[in-house]
């Protein structure tokens, strides 16, 4: 199994190619890119201004049950000032058509290479800074064993285009139940193998520390009383529980990432072209 990256390969070519040597190129830059077909970016250089770079991200339209505040998942303000600190100005508005716009000075960038690209890194994972980041917040009470102060005993988050995946807070844990949508019969099918599959996999000796996995075609009761719309799933309900010891503080930021890309891991290896390459890979394994 292949673990998706937290940064954009798409930021991270731009701001390696670009935001060091872009003005001695003599061409301003003007491009677009889509991440996990959910996440929009579009990116802007001009050699008139070379210490200047605009990054404008566009998030996945949320249902009506998750919280956006000011057009962001709650924390995500905060989360990236603390991420960025003075290298990026946040715009209000932002560039119309997209949730956020930064403007990055690239001349408050450190001169060391090694610190420098680590910036670059940061920058490039704005997507789980932004999208991750009330997901880190009620994991991070979890790590001290509370739970956050008005905190719903249900919390939506966006997941895919007005699909929303669901945290049930406690003090001892915190339950993560994603129904799982696919628009092609073909992915359906695939992606419910897969998912038996993935529970099996759990019970493995070596995987004796991974969160508690489970499987179903119905929703589980832990989600009661939440709109049937959001609960409509045609390749079941995935639960994972999250206990104190999976959100420590070596743990953390690779949990995050793996439980708000968890939908985009399972359509990775669920693709028909994905499938195609195991299947050859294996043929190959036997021939020889």
């Amino acid at each position: 199994m292949i673990l998706l990256q937290p940064s954009s390969r798409f930021l991270l070519q731009i701001l390696e190619s670009r935001a060091i040597k872009g003005s001695e190129k003599g061409l301003d830059l003007d491009c677009q890119s889509v991440e996990f077909d959910d996440v929009r970016y579009h990116i802007q250089f001009s050699v008139k201004h070379p210490q200047f770079m605009m990054i404008s991200m566009s998030l996945p339209m949320p249902p009506p049950e998750t919280i956006f505040l000011d057009g962001l998942p709650f924390g995500a303000m905060e989360a990236l000032k603390a991420a960025y600190g003075s290298l990026v100005q946040m715009l209000d508005p932002p560039k119309d058509g997209y949730n956020l716009t930064m403007k990055l000075n690239l001349s408050k960038l450190p001169s060391d290479e090694a610190k420098r690209q680590d910036v670059f890194l940061k920058i490039a994972s704005v997507r789980e800074v932004v999208l991750g980041a009330p997901l880190r917040i009620i994991l991070k009470h979890l790590a001290t064993r509370t739970v956050a102060p008005d905190m719903d005993p249900i919390v939506a988050l966006v997941h895919r285009p007005n699909e929303s995946f669901f945290l049930i807070p406690q003090v001892d844990k915190v339950t993560i139940v994603y129904p799982m949508r696919f628009k092609d019969s073909i992915d359906i099918i695939l992606a419910t193998s897969f998912l038996q599959e993935f529970v099996e996999a759990r019970r493995s000796p070596g995987l004796n520390n991974a969160p508690t996995c489970t499987w179903s075609m119905s929703p589980p009761p832990e989600l009661n009383g939440i709109s049937p719309h959001a609960l409509d799933a045609n390749a079941g309900f995935v639960t994972f529980v999250i206990i104190p010891r999976h959100v420590d503080a070596r743990k953390l930021e690779k949990t995050v990432w793996c439980l708000s890309t968890f939908h985009a891991y399972v359509s990775y290896h669920c693709s028909e072209g994905f499938m195609h390459t195991r299947m050859r890979r294996r043929v190959e394994s036997l021939i020889q």
